[in-house]
This record gives C-alpha cells, sequence and structure tokens, in this order.
C-alpha cells in the first residue's frame, strides 16, 4: 500500500531533509509508533521497513523503546513463525 502526504513546499524546504530521507524518517516514525502502541510485532515493523528483525530491534532500542513488553512472549514467536511460513 501506498499513502501520500501533502507538506507544504515552504516546510518541506525548511526542515533540511530530501524526499527520500524524509520518506525514510516517517515511515520509521511510524512503525516505531505502531510498535509502542502494541499495533505490530517486531517482525511486523522489520518488514515495514525492509530490515531484518535484528536491525529493527536495534531501531527500536536507539529511541528507548522496550524490546520486549509486557504481553506473553510466546505471542511474538507464534507471530513471527507466521509470518516466515
Amino acid at each position: 500500500m501506498n499513502l501520500a502526504i501533502n507538506i507544504p513546499d515552504n516546510i518541506f524546504f525548511g526542515i533540511n531533509e530530501t524526499e527520500q530521507s524524509l520518506s525514510k524518517l516517517l515511515k520509521e516514525k511510524l512503525a516505531l509508533e505502531l510498535y509502542t502502541s502494541h499495533q505490530i510485532s517486531l517482525a511486523q515493523g522489520a518488514k515495514m521497513l525492509s530490515v531484518d528483525i535484528y536491525e529493527f530491534m536495534s531501531l527500536v532500542s536507539k529511541h528507548h523503546i522496550p524490546v520486549i513488553h509486557d504481553y506473553d512472549i510466546v505471542d511474538e514467536v507464534t507471530r513471527v513463525k507466521h509470518i516466515l511460513k
């Protein structure tokens, strides 16, 4: 799925980012927010960013977000197995 957002030119040029770097930044922020709010798993976050799960875990840690939340780890393993099939 592709999503598009409009950013006024004066704002876009003022934030000193390229279109590609801004797109990557927004995608990372969205994945982190969805992970933090328990809407996606580690595996889904990694898939969303086209990185392996360890790279996504590193990104999560870099932003001081707990990699493993209080929910059951068995659920996470089950989701990963389902995605990798």
